[in-house]
């Protein structure tokens, strides 16, 4: 695989890494576990033999070789012919559509075992990511890990597989030139599991699981699908007496309540669930684009969806005013069509007080009712002199209490702005006032504005 295609998935887990579970989620998505739903053929590499378990047909590999390029091709090679030697089952369309799982020995998987108190089970996978690189300081490659987050919640130490990421593209590349979509990688022994008893009582129980294969012997223990033990031993080794003994004490520290021993093929040919402990799939960074993208896609169309929903049900009040308008704009046409006559009378009843109103608004003085009005408030002082213009009236007389007269006609209604225009001499008064229902300035200003 391209470096730049390594680079960005270590970017992408370090983001992932410090990144809150719930947003965390949202960015990787759920494309491993879609992964391993799509798995419809299942690859065992047991010694130098390619097995498809589905068929339990074999292949034997041309040129086995160290974990590297050479082999990864060696093995899809393997696989393709396989598939293609089983036409019945695979025709060519539905080999570009297989989605492959590959069982591997332990050999090609690195276990370590950390303590991490108290930490949360949606945190263990991003903190064991964050310190790969002082948990195993002599790998230099960026590694991918497996890891139950269950394992969180059963104690503070935590066995982790890890698995070069160079490996993984390699297999997934070789797969592809063959045609083949490798969807997931992982240990051969992790696909075994208790076939006697119901998965509740499997889940509760110890299983230990030896595979032996011509080179290595490996140990597990397996406690409700959490990896608890791993131990492996090149058969090379077991010859000496040392390294044997200690083998066997390791072996009778293990207690387990159900073995599984597989030592051939055909020991594997029982377990074909792909789903079966499933965290510790390995997924190449190439498949998960492919899923991520797949999803992405969904999720634009479902976006897009949203987004005209969304847009539709903002512009359904725009919609409904829209509607209201037009027929509070028909309602008002009709309206307007049946008070036609009645603006023509009132049109004509405008322009009669346009032309008229001169005269009908000029203000009336009422001066009988003024004269009458005085009368009772100056009873029984004098009145010498009255005089009445545009609503000001002007009187004089003679008094004892002037000051009495100024405030009784204050008080009456008719009358507005009672004043003494001149100072009282030997009790004579002099008062201005207006009549409160007389208003020429008014009149004036809207008949005659240039006067």
């Amino acid at each position: 695989m391209p470096s730049f295609a390594i680079d960005n998935s270590q970017w992408r887990e370090k983001l992932a890494a410090v990144l809150p579970p719930q947003l965390r989620a949202l960015l990787q998505g759920a494309s491993g576990r879609d992964l391993v739903k799509k798995v419809d053929a299942s690859f065992l590499l047991f010694d130098d033999k390619i097995v498809h378990l589905e068929t339990r047909k074999t292949q034997q590999l041309e040129h086995r070789q160290l974990p590297g390029q050479k082999e990864a091709k060696s093995i899809a090679a393997a696989c393709a012919q396989l598939l293609a030697g089983h036409s019945t089952e695979f025709s060519t369309e539905q080999r570009k559509d297989c989605a492959a799982l590959l069982l591997l020995p332990a050999n090609y998987f690195v276990a370590t075992t950390t303590k991490m108190p108290g930490l949360a089970k949606d945190n263990l996978v991003a903190a064991l990511k964050i310190q790969a690189d002082s948990i195993l300081p002599s790998l230099e490659e960026p590694l991918s890990l497996a890891i139950n987050p269950a394992s969180a919640s059963k104690g503070d130490e935590h066995l982790a597989l890890w698995m070069t990421e160079s490996i993984l593209s390699e297999l997934f590349d070789a797969f592809a030139e063959q045609d083949i979509f490798l969807a997931a990688v992982k240990p051969r022994f992790m696909n075994a599991h208790s076939v006697n008893t119901s998965t509740e009582n499997t889940n509760k129980e110890k299983i230990k699981i030896r595979d032996v294969d011509a080179k290595t012997e490996t140990s597990a223990l397996i406690e409700n699908n959490i990896l608890k033990s791993l131990l492996t031993v090149p058969k090379q080794d077991l010859q000496q007496d040392v390294f044997q003994q200690q083998w066997q004490e390791s072996q009778k520290l293990e207690n387990a309540a159900i073995t599984i021993d597989l030592r051939e093929p055909s020991d594997y040919f029982q377990f074909l669930e792909a789903q079966t402990n499933q965290e510790y799939c390995f997924f190449p960074y190439g498949a998960l684009n492919v899923t991520r993208r797949s999803a992405q896609g969904r999720q634009y169309i479902a976006a897009a969806a949203a987004v005209v929903a969304i847009l539709f049900v903002a512009a359904i009040p725009f919609i409904a005013q829209s509607l209201e308008f037009r027929s509070l704009a028909a309602n008002l046409e009709v309206q307007r069509a049946m008070a036609s006559d009645a603006r023509q009378d009132q049109a004509a009843v405008v322009s009669f007080e346009n032309e008229w109103g001169l005269i009908s608004d000029f203000p009336e003085q009422r001066i009988a009712a003024a004269m009458f009005t005085l009368q009772n408030i100056l009873r029984p002082d004098t009145l010498t002199s009255l005089e009445v213009t545009d609503g000001l009236i002007k009187i004089q007389g003679s008094s004892n209490e002037p000051q009495a007269i100024l405030q009784r006609l204050e008080q009456d209604p008719m009358f507005t702005e009672v004043v003494f225009s001149r100072a009282t001499n030997n009790n004579r008064y002099y008062i201005d006032l207006r009549l409160s229902a007389v208003n020429f300035e008014a009149y004036m200003v809207r008949y005659f504005p240039d006067e």
